[in-house]
């Protein structure tokens, strides 16, 4: 939760870092609306939480610019439940429930929903990639470290971490889900000689 100028800061790091803003000036025009999304998404966490004053009037202004870009991808993506290093591939129909918890480092695609079903929201782990139009429905949990592959419909609770779940129901299909492989150092061409 973005508490802090400090926190606030460190949110917006992470966004940037893991999505960073496209170097070409053409790729900006669209790719930039993306990173502009979540940098207001995270400043009208910060005010809101903080609150009073001029934050209200800072909070109302930031949240105004969130609607318009998503409602420009016809999405639903609201404060206080995606924790640090948000990625969105594709900002496309993605539906969130204000009332559901995403930790750190999530990865979102067009049409994903995380949605309530019988009063209950679901609470999703850190590092969790969500393909194109995965649901999550439900007062249900998704361990760290799980890949919801494209079109699967998650009813039940994913304890399992590392895994990949893919269908309608999901069910595990791999026990790889989004830990990455160790990356062996290159050496240089002067090391190599």
């Amino acid at each position: 939760m973005i508490d802090s100028k400090k926190s606030l800061l460190e949110y917006l790091a992470a966004d940037r870092l893991i999505q960073p803003e496209p170097k070409n000036p053409l790729k900006r025009l669209f790719g930039a609306q993306v990173v502009r999304l979540k940098t207001h998404l995270r400043k009208a966490e910060y005010h809101h939480n903080i609150g009073g004053g001029w934050h209200r009037i800072a909070y109302y202004w930031h949240l105004l610019r969130l609607k318009k870009l998503s409602s420009q991808f016809c999405s639903e993506i609201p404060i206080n439940v995606f924790g640090k290093g948000l990625v969105i591939w594709h900002p496309e129909r993605i539906i969130v429930n204000p009332q559901s918890k995403v930790g750190d480092y999530c990865s979102l695609s067009s049409g994903v929903v995380i949605a309530q079903a019988h009063d209950q929201c679901p609470v999703i782990g850190n590092h969790v990639e969500l393909m194109i139009d995965s649901k999550v429905l439900g007062g249900i949990n998704v361990a760290d470290h799980t890949r919801v592959g494209a079109n699967a419909l998650v009813l039940k609770d994913i304890s399992e971490p590392d895994t990949t779940w893919a269908g309608v129901p999901a069910h595990k299909i791999s026990d790889r889900g989004t830990i990455e492989t160790p990356t062996i150092p290159v050496q240089s061409k002067r090391e190599q000689l």
